[in-house]
């Protein structure tokens, strides 16, 4: 099976100029990131267990794309998944909390199944890469998929995963942000998130 080492990039010096190419910006980025994680602790006792998670997903979604769309960025929900797409670069970028972000030895898992629309949007269609964290498939297909990735401690990175069975097994790409325990408040832990891909639905305060 042919395969890529994937690439990490953790320095400023290396990040800031991928992100360009990227048309995204690290403080756009980390503003998605932190109204995501400053939501999540709106969740109280007397929420669902998940709710967390759920206002997580829901307000990362939409600061998201309230950062970027526009332009070349457009609103996407094409195969169910929540996105913004950049027909000019052919990429797609969603919103996902993880279990641990920012970590060499660990590719981030997903608190949510991801469903099969994910699956086809990363190019999944090979097998066998679970037990190669520092490999994945050779990408193929059109478009290059990546998710803005964020833990319950505010760690994030943007990564272009590799789907399979609902999960993250690996990834072509991760670009390290900035840790919250270094730029931001300590946050609400959520452990037992089980939102599902959907519209978000969110009312503003």
């Amino acid at each position: 099976m042919d395969a890529v080492e994937t690439i990490v990039l953790r320095e400023p010096w290396e990040i800031e100029p991928r992100l360009k190419e990227l048309a995204l910006t690290r403080k756009g980025l980390l503003e998605a990131r932190d109204v995501a994680i400053h939501d999540s602790a709106n969740a109280t006792l007397f929420h669902a267990a998940n709710a967390a998670g759920t206002f997580s997903y829901h307000s990362g979604t939409w600061a998201l794309r309230d950062r970027f769309v526009g332009g070349d960025w457009i609103l996407d929900r094409s195969d169910g998944v929540e996105t913004i797409r950049n027909g000019k670069l052919k990429l797609k970028v969603a919103f996902s909390n993880v279990d641990i972000a920012c970590n060499n030895f660990h590719i981030p898992k997903p608190r949510t199944k991801k469903g099969a629309g994910a699956e086809r949007a990363t190019g999944a269609d090979l097998f066998g890469f679970a037990d190669l964290p520092q490999y994945a498939p050779r990408p193929a297909g059109e478009w290059n998929f990546y998710y803005l990735m964020v833990d319950s401690d505010g760690a994030a990175e943007l990564t272009r995963p590799v789907v399979k069975g609902g999960t993250f097994v690996a990834a072509v790409e991760r670009i390290f942000l900035p840790s919250g325990a270094d730029d931001s408040d300590k946050f609400l832990e959520d452990t037992t998130d089980t939102v599902v891909e959907f519209e978000p639905q969110i009312a503003r305060k």
